[in-house]
């Protein structure tokens, strides 16, 4: 990124299919707790993950490199998902 060019591709865009909207269980929300314990003293901490009630299965279909015209164009990546 020094020479204003990403040596790998900077993300990736995912696509996928929602499943139905649940209640979270207690193991579920402990373990986002656990996860999100580093972001406790940022300021959009509170907001963004006080109140976790409801999950969705998430079930990824495609992923896209996401290209920065001159800063990727000699980036090699690697799609995961077939």
């Amino acid at each position: 990124m020094i020479n204003g060019v990403f040596s790998n591709y900077p993300g990736i865009k995912l696509y996928g299919v929602l499943g139905e909207k649940r209640k979270a269980t207690e193991k579920e929300i402990s373990r986002l707790n656990r996860r999100m314990k580093i972001t406790n003293e940022l300021k959009g901490n509170t907001y963004l993950w006080e109140k976790m009630e409801y999950v969705r299965e998430v079930n990824f279909t495609r992923a896209e490199k996401i290209n920065i015209e001159k800063m990727t164009k000699k980036s090699k990546a690697i799609c995961l998902l077939k």
